[in-house]
């Protein structure tokens, strides 16, 4: 579904719900495909709905409100989380970036937003990989790769 209402309207047109109106921005965003991306971006769309609604949040229910110090703010909030172990700096990075697309489905435009997950943070992602990722064996793609130049398409 489309927007709902005036772009001017509550949460840009597209419903009284901030919780609703996420995802159905991201689903005009990406034309009905993309399932997978959607579906990631409104789960950490709606943890942040979650925190706007709580205690802790600015009380927000409609997107037009939403400005750079309330995502700074749900910044500093993921980072208590992060030190309290009670999240991965990955997961918090990952929440911060899907606001931000969100957001940015939602108005329309790329105004407001953190600039750099991590850098509001003050963290950065520590883990090394430590093992070659499933469907990396780099012998098999050097033979795609000669086999592809061959007939001539090179990559």
């Amino acid at each position: 579904m489309a927007l709902v209402g005036k772009r001017g309207g509550r949460n840009f047109g597209y419903g009284r719900q901030l919780s609703y109106a996420g995802p159905q921005a991201l689903r005009d965003l990406f034309g009905g495909g993309h399932y997978g991306t959607v579906k990631a971006h409104s789960d950490r769309w709606l943890a942040f709905v979650r925190w706007c609604r709580s205690e802790d949040g600015p009380g927000i229910n409609d997107a037009r409100q939403i400005d750079r110090q309330t995502l700074l703010d749900y910044a500093e909030h993921l980072r208590h989380l992060v030190e309290r172990s009670d999240l991965a700096i990955a997961t918090a990075q990952n929440r911060l970036s899907s606001v931000n697309r969100t957001l940015t489905a939602l108005r329309g435009d790329p105004y407001v937003k953190v600039p750099s997950p991590s850098k509001a943070l003050g963290m950065r992602r520590t883990s090394v990989r430590r093992s070659v990722p499933q469907g990396q064996d780099r012998e098999h793609v050097k033979r795609v790769l000669e086999v592809l130049c061959a007939h001539q398409q090179p990559r």
